[in-house]
């Protein structure tokens, strides 16, 4: 049987940017873990087959097996992730599925909307780091008209996240939640990768957020994305709240972590709400029902405001982080594919394809879709006329 004489090296490479052991891959293929062995030492080849495998499993183009070197990988956004204080330095293949999937469909709606003959969105980078945060929390606020009343007409966390979604996207800003590649459950995202990103763009701005996060912590991401938008600055973002770094990254996340705060929870409105006479978890609680956030955004809060000390923070933050997060089934397709795609653009992409300008395959691709003729029930479905 021929055998393909791949490069052992970029096998190695690719098993390890794909962050799977020589054992795991073995066993995803369904070969035995010494011939896998014998593949990564150059003592062996695969067969075409196998090597076809290799490359559907790893996520590379099949010609990648056969460079003399790994292919060099310009990131198309900015890095501003960390593990602990020193800074991330690669993707996983999952991530830049997701992030060349969502480049394609924001270029898609940017030439649409300029077709449109829409103008440029005056609040992209209306403002810099170097601004007074309460300013700009209090311009996005008025921008999407998130208020105390507005906090009151929502139920649970679910419906102001919703809610909240309508209202960034009635703005310009396309919002894509998802737990999965596309809709292949079986590339589940890394919370530990990353919670969000955004891609900043005067005409077609996008946020999207990992949708295996907490309710109320998606709630945060989803701000702290839209604070990127307002000082005009890209980025993949693992969101953490105590970074006091002083780079230019570690500054723009922890400024981006500030604003959003100030939004959701507003300064004025929390001291009025905090109970002096009351216990922290029990304030906690109280606090994180009125604003729709997670106890942690309150935590952080109060301690800025000087409402706990540095030893019931550092206990209460160990005692937060520690709880597990609970995860929701898919639901129903037809509302899962505009979380997934963003409400906005699906509504768009279908009125171009209903008015002949879009096919239905193309369409199709774009939602992710396996046949268009989901197309036409999603039509129904959003009551699209």
């Amino acid at each position: 049987m021929t055998k393909a004489l791949i490069s052992n090296e970029i096998l190695t490479w690719a098993r390890e940017r794909a962050g799977l052991s020589t054992d795991a891959l073995a066993l995803a293929l369904k070969v035995d873990r010494t011939k896998m062995n014998q593949w990564e030492e150059g003592e062996d080849f695969p067969t075409f087959k196998q090597a076809q495998g290799i490359a559907n499993k790893l996520s590379i183009p099949f010609g990648y097996l056969f460079l003399e070197e790994p292919p060099l990988y310009e990131p198309q956004i900015p890095d501003l992730r960390t593990i602990g204080s020193e800074m991330r330095n690669h993707f996983s293949p999952e991530f830049e599925e997701v992030l060349n999937d969502c480049i394609v469909k924001q270029n898609w709606f940017r030439e649409e909307m300029l077709l449109a003959g829409v103008k440029k969105l005056s609040f992209i980078g209306k403002y810099s780091v170097d601004d007074d945060e309460t300013v700009i929390a209090k311009d996005i606020s008025e921008r999407i008209n998130l208020d105390s009343n507005f906090r009151k007409s929502s139920g649970d966390e679910g419906d102001f996240l919703t809610k909240l979604i309508d209202r960034i996207e009635d703005i310009g800003v396309l919002v894509l939640r998802n737990g999965v590649v596309k809709n292949n459950t079986k590339k589940k995202l890394s919370l530990s990768e990353f919670r969000g990103f955004v891609l900043s763009d005067p005409i077609a701005p996008l946020i999207f957020i990992n949708n295996n996060d907490a309710t109320a912590a998606k709630i945060f991401t989803l701000m702290h994305e839209l604070v990127h938008l307002w000082i005009g600055e890209s980025g993949v973002s693992n969101v953490k709240l105590t970074s006091h770094s002083e780079t230019r990254t570690k500054k723009i996340e922890r400024f981006c972590n500030t604003v959003a705060a100030e939004i959701l929870v507003p300064t004025s409105e929390f001291r009025i709400v905090w109970d002096n006479q009351a216990g922290l978890f029990e304030n906690l609680e109280n606090l994180c029902r009125e604003f729709h956030v997670s106890r942690l955004v309150i935590l952080i809060k109060a301690f800025g405001l000087n409402k706990v000390d540095q030893v019931e923070f550092d206990d209460a933050y160990a005692r937060l982080i520690s709880v597990k997060k609970k995860t929701s089934s898919g639901g129903n397709s037809l509302n899962t594919i505009p979380v997934r795609n963003s409400k906005k653009f699906t509504k768009t992409l279908l009125n171009s394809t209903l008015e002949g300008n879009t096919l239905y395959r193309e369409a199709a691709r774009l939602l992710g879709l396996k046949n268009f003729s989901t197309i036409q029930s999603l039509v129904s479905h959003l009551e699209i006329l």
